[in-house]
């Protein structure tokens, strides 16, 4: 007897289901080349400040360091993020290099925290009078590519050149100038306490043809004029930079820098006391108003990007480097 078309219905609803079952199993388990940008925790930067051997000024006010969770997702939960205006995907090659783990991610940002603290007292105790002599040469980036990156390291001092101590980062220059591109030099280095001895081929520069250049980003580290120190915890990234600078500057002065007031910030700082962009800056303006602040600092790269977060009444700031985020505080009225 041939089956009636009711009778097979249930079989046809029952393989739909199966389908949709599989389809959701395998969409809730395949990660997208995404991360979920959202706001992260706030704390106020004077807290990380400790000074000895010197008078300190407890802030009376609020000087808020922000922070980003970035978190892997899968189809599912883009489509969520992806109805949350507070809430951005970015592509993870804009955050992560190719091929790197996770530990040598958490260790880049973790070493990129360490030379902004750096950064942030020098240019604080700059703007306060303090002399400042430079005591380490360190490797605050590696150029992608060249043969320098599979021998050093993030984090690395170096003290000598082809034989020739390093007390100073434009003694290195010359030494490497005076080789060719391709020429294997001898660069002694201070990695976790022990010194090494490491061979590292030239390259030619792209912007100079014929000239050689090892392939690092140096830094140079300074030693103050009393124990001074940024307590920051199990935090990564340069971006408090510009927080970090203002809350040694409020507590190492008498004067109040907020007057009382809850100021939001974020921006990377260089010696020069410039403010450069970060990421995530649309979060932690959310982050900002959601912890109470009047006003949030941005970088001025920035400032388009942060006016289109969800917000209500807090006001966006650009500023350039440290001395127009002083004189914005110092125009502030009283809380």
């Amino acid at each position: 007897m041939k089956p009636t078309r009711g009778a097979s219905w249930p079989l046809y609803l029952i393989g739909a289901l199966l389908v949709s079952g599989v389809l959701s199993v395998v969409a809730w388990n395949v990660e997208l080349p995404y991360l979920a940008y959202s706001s992260g925790p706030v704390a106020d930067a004077a807290d990380s400040i400790v000074a000895e051997e010197v008078e300190v000024y407890p802030p009376q006010g609020e000087l808020l360091m922000l922070t980003i969770v970035a978190q892997e997702v899968n189809i599912f939960e883009a489509l969520i993020a992806g109805l949350d205006p507070a809430i951005d995907l970015v592509r993870k090659e804009a955050v992560r290099r190719p091929g790197e783990t996770d530990e040598e991610y958490r260790n880049r940002v973790l070493q990129q925290m360490e030379d902004s603290n750096f950064v942030a007292v020098a240019v604080a105790l700059e703007h306060l009078g303090y002399e400042l002599v430079p005591s380490e040469v360190v490797i605050n980036d590696l150029v992608p590519g060249v043969p320098a990156e599979g021998v050093l390291e993030l984090g690395d001092t170096i003290v000598g050149v082809d034989g020739v101590e390093i007390v100073d980062i434009s003694e290195i220059g010359p030494i490497v100038e005076a080789r060719e591109p391709g020429d294997v030099v001898t660069i002694s280095v201070i990695r976790d306490g022990s010194p090494k001895e490491l061979q590292v081929q030239l390259v030619e520069r792209e912007d100079e043809p014929g000239v050689p250049m090892v392939g690092v980003v140096l830094g140079e580290l300074t030693q103050p004029p009393f124990p001074l120190a940024i307590e920051e915890g199990d935090v990564g990234g340069p971006s408090a930079g510009m927080m970090h600078t203002l809350a040694i500057i409020d507590t190492l002065t008498e004067d109040e820098l907020t007057k009382g007031n809850v100021i939001a910030g974020t921006g990377t700082v260089n010696l020069e006391g410039r403010v450069g962009p970060i990421g995530g800056v649309r979060q932690k303006v959310v982050a900002a108003e959601a912890a109470g602040a009047s006003h949030i600092l941005v970088p001025r790269e920035n400032y388009d990007t942060a006016l289109t977060a969800p917000r209500e009444s807090i006001e966006i700031v650009p500023v350039a480097s440290i001395e127009e985020a002083m004189a914005f505080l110092d125009g502030l009225d009283p809380a």
